[in-house]
């Protein structure tokens, strides 16, 4: 094939799906790619290889499809041989999609390290995109409890700041998603997380199908784990009582699985209150945006952006947030809720009272997406890969549309 623009290292979902995989890293890969191929650019993914074989199925609604290469396992070194098949692209520029736990967890890093210093005169041009970030001094022994991390905390904390301050000083450029985490990585370049448009099924039939009545929907939706704050969900529910219908819709997270697992302890304690539903197809997500009143992200210490606000904006769900993250992503007060149960489930008992306020919290999700959709955030990638090449015409063959 001809030299690609750029080879983009990444967990990919298989052919035909977009949010399908085992961290919500694949999803944002699948929407860089197919937006950075329709603004013009060529994009050679290099992704894990499949537990399954992939069907022939054709990308959704006619979306363009970058090259796909499935090259490396799940070992920690493992990145060693994505780099080496990203350099035989040919690609001008690698750009990395990163999160802690991918590519072998922590064990990688220095396979990471490795790969990023083994560039010959800059080149290639070296782009990664820091899908976790997390301040050092947040990293106490309940947070390594809570992310089970098998080491003590001070080893964690100094492990976590050596590996953000290496990848910023031997990386090109270093892309973060939302302003506050510029305070960690100073140098970073904010570009947010993209938003899809998305058609959101007849809400109706929607709650029908899915057997939701006439309360107030709240739906915590993604992969079920400790950081989310979902106990402070859970209790609310249970002290707001039947106004209130609290839908789990989520998979267990595949670091917390077990034989008793995380999401099985939720389940066992609220129960009676909640409705989990375990893992949702992807022919399935827009139905449950479309059906809920509104989406609930209680995360206590949020170190990524989030997917699933981005589905949530995507569908047009109203969103309330946990003051941190409305903090992290610039949020105003009104798509915020109060820290304790009792203050969580007079809230949910108000909008259940008065659904007219949704559609204010619906205005100000909005205004917060604004700026935010794949087509503006593929340009700006464009604009940084240019830069990052010094403006030697690495992506000349596109064309914008942003």
């Amino acid at each position: 094939m001809s030299r690609p623009d750029v080879a983009l290292v990444a967990p990919y979902p298989p052919r035909g799906a977009k949010h399908a995989g085992t961290s919500g890293v694949a999803s944002y890969a699948a929407n860089l790619a197919t937006s950075l191929v329709d603004a013009g650019a060529t994009v050679a993914v290099v992704a894990p290889k499949l537990n399954v074989r992939e069907s022939a199925a054709a990308a959704p609604s006619g979306e363009p499809i970058p090259t796909v290469h499935r090259t490396f396992g799940n070992r920690p070194w493992s990145l060693l041989a994505a780099w080496r098949s990203a350099r035989e692209t040919g690609a001008p520029i690698i750009h990395l999609q990163h999160e802690l736990f991918l590519y072998g967890g922590a064990a990688a890093l220095p396979s990471l390290v490795t790969a990023l210093s083994a560039r010959r005169r800059g080149r290639p041009a070296v782009v990664v995109t820091m899908h976790q970030v997390v301040s050092p001094q947040d990293v106490t022994a309940e947070y390594t409890r809570m992310h089970r991390v098998a080491v003590p905390a001070a080893v964690a904390r100094g492990g976590l700041a050596g590996l953000q301050r290496v990848v910023s000083g031997l990386a090109d450029a270093v892309v973060v998603h939302e302003r506050a985490f510029t305070d960690v990585v100073p140098s970073a370049v904010l570009i947010p997380h993209g938003i899809e448009e998305l058609v959101t099924p007849d809400r109706g039939a929607s709650r029908l199908a899915l057997g939701l009545d006439g309360r107030l929907t709240v739906l915590c939706f993604g992969f079920v784990a400790p950081y989310k704050g979902l106990e402070l969900a859970c209790e609310a529910a249970v002290l707001a009582g039947g106004t209130v219908q609290l839908v789990v819709a989520g998979g267990d997270h595949p670091r917390m699985t077990g034989t008793h697992s995380y999401a099985d302890a939720l389940r066992e304690r609220f129960a009676d209150a909640v409705r989990f539903v375990g893992y949702v197809p992807e022919e399935q997500v827009g139905h449950w945006f479309g059906a809920a009143d509104l989406a609930l992200l209680p995360y206590p210490k949020p170190h990524a952006s989030s997917g699933v606000l981005a589905l949530a904006f995507g569908y047009g769900t109203p969103v309330l947030l946990s003051r941190a993250l409305a903090d992290c992503v610039g949020a105003p007060p009104l798509m915020t809720i109060p820290g304790t149960p009792a203050e969580l489930a007079e809230r949910l008992r108000e909008l259940a009272r008065d659904r007219a306020r949704l559609d204010r919290i619906r205005a100000a999700n909005a205004f917060l997406a604004d700026g935010r959709s794949w087509p503006t955030v593929a340009g700006r990638h464009l604009d940084l890969y240019e830069e990052v090449t010094g403006g030697k015409g690495a992506v000349g063959r596109r064309v914008r549309t942003a």
